[in-house]
């Protein structure tokens, strides 16, 4: 897992691949005001969400990971807490789907990033990853998770 703000990740391009770097540049250029919530689509290996939520406890959150896409979560408006474990620490609640391209998991939220507007992060297939987690006080949240194809 990465966790910054875009414009230090964008400053850095020999740190990504291609892909990644793509992924950035069209988070960047892209203007999200007036986009409305659910799946958009961009080209075949890029998608995003446009994702609007209020946070909460811990305990009401669950941890997933992907295996076909990277998630790069930005946050537009809001602040939030987000879980990371490895997803071996990890116990498996709902096997992995296709479909979704998830697994879910359940275990213990032992380490969190606190992440406001402008911040990013990358989640690779190893990322165990819990969102929507607040950060102090119950807090909406507007944020594009970005899906790029590995």
């Amino acid at each position: 897992m990465i966790v910054d703000s875009l414009t230090h990740l964008l400053e850095d391009e020999a740190a990504f691949g291609p892909k990644i770097q793509r992924g950035l540049q069209f988070l960047r250029d892209t203007d999200f005001t007036g986009k409305v919530a659910g799946r958009h689509e961009v080209d075949e290996e890029l998608f995003y969400f446009i994702n609007e939520y209020e946070t909460k406890a811990a305990e009401e959150c669950f941890w997933e990971a992907h295996r076909k896409n990277l998630d790069l979560h930005y946050i537009l408006e809001g602040k939030e807490k987000i879980g990371y474990a490895a997803i071996e620490r990890l116990n498996v609640k709902e096997e992995y789907s296709d479909e979704k391209d998830a697994v879910f998991f359940t275990g213990t939220l032992e380490s969190t990033v606190a992440v406001c507007s402008g911040d990013l992060v990358i989640c690779y297939p190893q990322d165990g990853h819990m969102t929507a987690v607040m950060a102090g006080e119950k807090e909406a949240v507007r944020k594009v998770v970005l899906k790029i194809k590995i």
